[in-house]
């Protein structure tokens, strides 16, 4: 089984877990991560590292953004404890959630990532109005 952590801005990541569970059902190894105002790059590494601390398996991180403090501390984390099997993805979103959900029970976190990353291109769509032709 792969844990999940999720690390977001503000109280996305709790949310996120939320949403989740409300299609999924319980959903006991994701593990929320909030980054309020007045945290700091190594609170969320503290309270990540808390949690994995606690964990056996590999785990994957689903951060927010791309480069932000969240996504850069848990990757830090990666580089210093690559023993601990930490997968960092960020883009976090619903339909990204539920595909984790998913999956962790029988996929490992590369196994995961390779997946998402194949059909990340799906998970965004545009809705268009198609125009009709004038019959003449």
């Amino acid at each position: 089984m792969t844990n999940v952590l999720l690390v977001a801005h503000g109280k996305l990541a709790t949310e996120m877990k939320n949403s989740a569970e409300m299609i999924f059902g319980e959903l006991p190894n994701f593990y929320p991560i909030e980054f309020l105002k007045e945290d700091g790059f190594d609170s969320i590494k503290e309270n990540a590292l808390n949690i994995l601390e606690q964990l056996e398996g590999g785990t994957l991180v689903v951060a927010d953004l791309f480069g932000g403090t969240p996504f850069n501390a848990c990757c830090g984390l990666a580089m210093e404890y690559p023993e601990k099997g930490i997968e960092v993805l960020s883009g976090m979103s619903l339909p990204l959630v539920l595909e984790v959900a998913a999956m962790q029970h029988a996929k490992a976190p590369q196994e995961i990532i390779d997946y998402l990353l194949s059909v990340c291109a799906n998970m965004v769509k545009r809705f268009v109005i198609e125009e009709e032709e004038d019959e003449f």
